[in-house]
């Protein structure tokens, strides 16, 4: 109904303008362009450029129904410690994406292919001597959304080459905002590690977190992780891995430029099940910004940049030691 009343008015407006399809051959042409010019300017003020194109029967090109982000980085990290540790890799992601479809409401899944060089020695005459090492991870979620946020789940399979590991596993999510400024958020997850042929390697962790809107441009969170594993060897040797982590930040946009500040705090411990004996410990801080800038519609550049403070104890005597990781990440992402 509509475009046949914009159609209408289509019509009435080039006929009253003394523009009309049936051409007036007396009349110079420059003055039936700048009739044909203001009549259309007319339409304009009245209607959107859809109604027109809709009324003419121009064909519109259709939004796509597929959606997504791919992304691809470069991630320098390297590991120096007083007992004479002096390492690091080279981290390429290739390609990482994730997906979803307008005609698929609440599903999403994705893929991530990279690539690490194993190093020792200072990055400028570092000796690749370490290996290299593939990863490839696909994995699809599914959420349910409510009146005050989400709950879903998600299935991931990955793979590591460089000691023939593949990992199989799944975790459920959600949130919820309590106020109009702050939320809570989390998950579980549960996976598998089988490294072939030496043993395997299963895996919990659940970090439940609040988030709060300080202001249209700034905001906070802080998290809490809990993680938990147990290496199990194939000639019956097996340790037990924990760890906790505090995690606060605080996010801000400068315009275009969006940022963050944000901290990690925790302790990592491994010990002998068949004696209980300690075996290793890591008690570290950390802390990082992170920064992302649209470049065009599309695309958007980021980076990260962090430092993480270690005091190692090592054995049953505790031998202790310090270390520090430092870490730089750089790349491109394109939406659609």
């Amino acid at each position: 109904m509509k475009k046949t009343v914009v159609a209408s008015s289509v019509l009435l407006t080039l006929a009253f303008s003394g523009v009309s399809f049936a051409e007036d051959l007396t009349e110079p042409q420059a003055e039936k362009d700048a009739k044909l010019a203001a009549a259309v300017e007319q339409l304009k003020s009245e209607y959107s450029n859809a109604e027109l194109l809709t009324a003419l029967s121009v064909p519109q090109q259709e939004e796509s129904k597929f959606h997504g982000t791919l992304g691809s980085n470069v991630e320098v990290e390297r590991l120096i410690r007083d007992d004479g540790v002096n390492e690091g890799k080279v981290k390429y992601t290739i390609a990482q994406g994730s997906f979803r479809h307008d005609d698929l409401p609440g599903w999403d899944f994705g893929f991530y292919s990279g690539r690490e060089e194993l190093f020792t020695g200072n990055l400028k005459h570092a000796d690749y001597n370490r290996g290299v090492n593939s990863i490839q991870e696909i994995y699809v979620n599914r959420s349910y959304n409510h009146e005050k946020g989400n709950i879903g789940w998600g299935l991931k399979l990955a793979g590591e080459s460089i000691d023939q590991r593949t990992t199989p596993g799944g975790k459920v999510f959600g949130s919820y905002q309590l106020t109009d400024r702050l939320g809570m958020h989390g998950y579980a997850l549960y996976h598998v590690e089988y490294k072939r042929g030496t043993g395997e390697f299963p895996y919990w962790e659940v970090e439940p977190g609040f988030s709060y809107k300080i202001n249209d441009n700034t905001g906070a969170w802080l998290n809490f992780r809990y993680q938990e594993g147990q290496w199990k060897a194939k000639d019956g040797y097996s340790e037990t891995e924990t760890e906790w982590i505090i995690k606060p930040g605080i996010w801000h946009n400068f315009g275009k430029l969006s940022a963050s500040l944000w901290g990690e705090f925790g302790s990592f411990e491994k010990s002998v099940d068949a004696t209980g004996a300690h075996a290793w410990t890591e008690d570290y801080s950390k802390l990082g910004v992170s920064a992302n800038y649209p470049l065009s519609k599309s695309w958007r550049m980021f980076g990260e940049a962090s430092y993480k403070k270690i005091d190692f104890a090592s054995g049953p005597q505790r031998d202790e030691f310090d270390g520090y990781i430092p870490l730089f990440i750089l790349g491109v992402n394109y939406s659609f």
